[in-house]
């Protein structure tokens, strides 16, 4: 298993189009537009990268088949409010595998 960053135009795609495999024939599940989830990432969409920053990774399988994607961000503008700077995860998705 390895943890990729997000950094080419190919891994941007397979982060935005992870959850469609993950969650294929789930009729329950509600996919989000590509171009709002890849918004989140847009410092030109999103205000808060003018005071903050995020990352994001893919995680691939030993096959190197995507197996999970995460991202983390922080706001450094409220991480000043607490005397223990804090950030924020989301987009968290993986395959089903005890392993």
């Amino acid at each position: 298993m390895k943890i990729i960053e997000v950094t080419t135009a190919a891994q941007r795609k397979e982060f935005i189009t992870f959850p469609k495999k993950l969650y294929k024939g789930d009729s329950f599940w509600v996919c989000p537009l590509d171009k709002e989830t890849e918004g989140v990432f847009d410092p030109s969409k999103n205000y808060v990268f003018s005071h903050g920053e995020a990352a994001r990774w893919i995680l691939a399988g030993d096959d190197n088949r995507t197996i999970g994607r995460v991202a983390a961000f922080i706001d450094r503008q409220r991480a000043k409010v607490y005397s223990l700077p804090v950030g924020g995860m989301g987009f968290f998705e993986v395959i089903e595998s005890k392993e």
